[in-house]
């Protein structure tokens, strides 16, 4: 029925509940409703890391109109704002509520020194984490993975940046618009963990959008030209994300099969007139958009070299400049795409407005370790008969307020600054499976699982087998050598300082398994490490050994003789 959204910026003076209300609002006043209307509130929100405040569903709930209301919050990473969107479809078509609020809301700068700071704990605490990962390190690996297995060049892949930092120029309410962007500033610019560079990544950004569903009964009482949600769809890879090819996004397609199944859509790149893919880097884009079977596996960088996916292109992708362009709070991000697709068929998005008169629309988002799919198909159709049209008068949403951005000196000095350090400490258990493992490092042995069921050998080892869900059958170990599945040689540590010496993490796959594992390089010149390299563990001499991952000191380029 409705939707509204605060300007994405970095440093935002507004605190999450302000972000929150503010989009709130605007949303309900889109199609002339109060607070009273609402019957629930949904809400979505990253990390509780970005705020520092544990259960920050409850804490931002007031911004977000849920007092006194049915309130829930979801969070599924990155996939979060679009899984808001479902989570407010299955609240109205349950029959639970008639009008529902779904809000997305995210701060990423309250987190110091940089906002990966609350992204470090999404690695395996045992087998990742003491590798000192940097968020960037899993971008860059699977970018690598996908340019390696298609030979693309990087050329195609940074006119997406290019395309989405134009089309935000038309944004009201986007951080890093800019119509003369080129291709070549894209490549110019600082290589953060190659092949990204600084203008292939979407920017720290602070937001809010929120929606208003209905059921079509209330509908009818609301407005005579509503957009309709016509599918909906989720799902979720393994966490173990080394144990699975990086090339492409099953999770996404899985998930968009649903969503078409749902909406009837049979041929998707026919059916199909605009698409807001997730794009926090621009491979991501083509990635995704392969996974939506827009596109044939590898083949989405061609479309983006010839302009098919440009504004006035045969299928727009992220006309509004999506994160690339108009920012990145995450959860917001994500609703931000939904809420795009409800002004481009409503034919209200003013100067971003695609051509023609698009009537079906797709969304999708993506999070956590390259894991989770999220998809909502919106159209025209789908409850009594509506014809999108131009509303050239109308103000074009969204009817964003100026904010408050700070510099970094601004911001501490300014009066009401808060600083301060949550002191958590942590122990875990590393459970029957990976004690076992990390055992057999300390002995300079590599122990899986052996998988009957599906005839593998899972490294890291498990207990259960996640694909046929029954125990596991038998210890194996397995030779401590391998080969290179992906691999990025990084230049900034996590909170983006510069590295004096760059970082080569890599995801090694091991000889005798169906898995392998993160782990860095050395005694290798970065300009020579490549995909398929045969490597072999450096062992830390025996007394230095602990029973940890950093057991093996490294991984080097297999050189014969005993490793």
């Amino acid at each position: 029925m409705g939707a509204g959204m605060t300007r994405f910026m970095r440093r935002a003076q507004e605190t999450g509940k302000e972000l929150a209300w503010e989009a709130s609002r605007a949303a309900l006043e889109s199609c002339e409703l109060t607070l009273d209307a609402v019957d629930a509130v949904c809400l979505t929100s990253a990390p509780d890391a970005f705020d520092g405040v544990h259960m920050k569903g409850e804490y931002l709930s007031d911004g977000a109109g849920a007092f006194g209301r049915p309130f829930i919050r979801t969070y599924v990473g990155g996939g979060s704002g679009v899984f808001t969107a479902i989570q407010g479809w299955y609240t109205v078509a349950s029959g639970m509520a008639d009008v529902v609020l779904v809000v997305a809301e995210e701060k990423m700068s309250s987190t110091q020194p940089h906002p990966q700071a609350a992204f470090l704990t999404i690695f395996d605490n045992v087998l990742e984490r003491p590798l000192g990962p940097n968020l960037l390190w899993i971008f860059a690996l699977e970018m690598n993975r996908y340019m390696s297995a298609y030979g693309l060049d990087k050329r195609d892949i940074a006119a997406v940046a290019v395309k989405n930092k134009r089309n935000a120029a038309d944004h009201p309410a986007a951080l890093l618009g800019r119509s003369d962007i080129t291709v070549e500033d894209v490549l110019a610019s600082e290589t953060l963990a190659w092949p990204v560079q600084r203008l292939d990544v979407s920017p720290v950004s602070d937001g809010a959008v929120a929606l208003v569903l209905a059921s079509e009964e209330a509908a009818e009482r609301i407005t005579d030209r509503p957009v309709w949600i016509q599918g909906v769809g989720w799902n979720l890879d393994t966490a173990y994300w080394t144990n699975r090819d990086l090339v492409f996004p099953e999770y996404v397609r899985n998930a968009a099969r649903a969503a078409y199944a749902m909406a009837g859509v049979t041929e998707p790149r026919k059916q199909i007139h605009i698409a807001e893919p997730y794009d926090p880097f621009d491979y991501k884009e083509l990635h995704h958009l392969e996974g939506l079977m827009l596109f044939d596996p590898g083949t989405a960088p061609e479309a983006a070299r010839d302009g098919v996916l440009n504004r006035d292109g045969d299928l727009p992708s992220c006309p509004s400049g999506g994160l690339l362009g108009v920012g990145n709070p995450i959860a917001a991000a994500g609703l931000m795409k939904v809420a795009e697709l409800f002004w481009q068929l409503r034919g209200e998005a003013g100067a971003r407005q695609v051509p023609g008169s698009p009537e079906r629309g797709v969304a999708q988002a993506w999070g956590d370790l390259m894991q989770v799919g999220t998809v909502v198909v919106l159209g025209n159709e789908g409850g009594p008969p509506t014809t999108a049209t131009r509303l050239p008068d109308s103000p074009t949403p969204p009817a964003s307020t100026p904010g408050h951005p700070l510099t970094e000196a601004e911001f501490r000095g300014a009066t009401g600054a808060v600083e301060d350090a949550v002191d958590a400490r942590y122990a875990w258990d590393a459970g029957v499976a990976i004690s076992r493992f990390l055992g057999g490092l300390r002995e300079g042995r590599i122990l899986g699982r052996e998988c009957r069921g599906c005839e593998r050998v899972l490294v890291p080892p498990r207990m259960f087998c996640e694909r046929c869900f029954r125990g596991t059958d038998a210890w194996v170990e397995v030779e401590p050598t391998g080969v290179v599945q992906t691999f990025s040689i990084c230049h900034v540590s996590w909170d983006m300082k510069p590295l004096e010496t760059p970082e080569i993490p890599a995801v090694i796959a091991i000889d005798g398994s169906s898995g392998g594992f993160l782990h860095v390089l050395g005694e290798v010149d970065p300009q020579e490490v490549r995909v398929g390299m045969a490597v072999e563990a450096v062992w830390k001499p025996v007394a230095e050994r602990t029973g940890s991952i950093l057991d093996i000191a490294y991984f080097r380029p297999v050189r014969g003789g005993a490793p």
